[in-house]
């Protein structure tokens, strides 16, 4: 995901990106072959830190989840 170099852009310019399409990554294990997996963190850097429902908190938590590919499932 980055970083890119984008030629003639400087410091201070606005870029506008379009992802025109997304797929999720294989698991490279081979126990886990055919599934994709993905990740949110929040942690005391990030957006979501003082956010989270349970106790205690505020404090650290890294979600680990499957992403279905195949649109099969909820």
């Amino acid at each position: 995901t980055g970083p890119i170099h984008v030629c003639g852009a400087e410091p201070g310019d606005v870029l506008e990106v379009q992802i025109l399409d997304i797929w999720p990554r294989p698991s490279a294990n081979p126990a886990f072959a055919g599934k994709a997996f993905g990740s949110n963190a929040a942690a005391s850097w990030g957006f979501h830190y003082k956010d989270l429902l349970t106790e205690p908190k505020p404090r650290e938590v890294v979600t680990i989840y499957e992403v279905d590919a195949t649109g099969e499932r909820n």
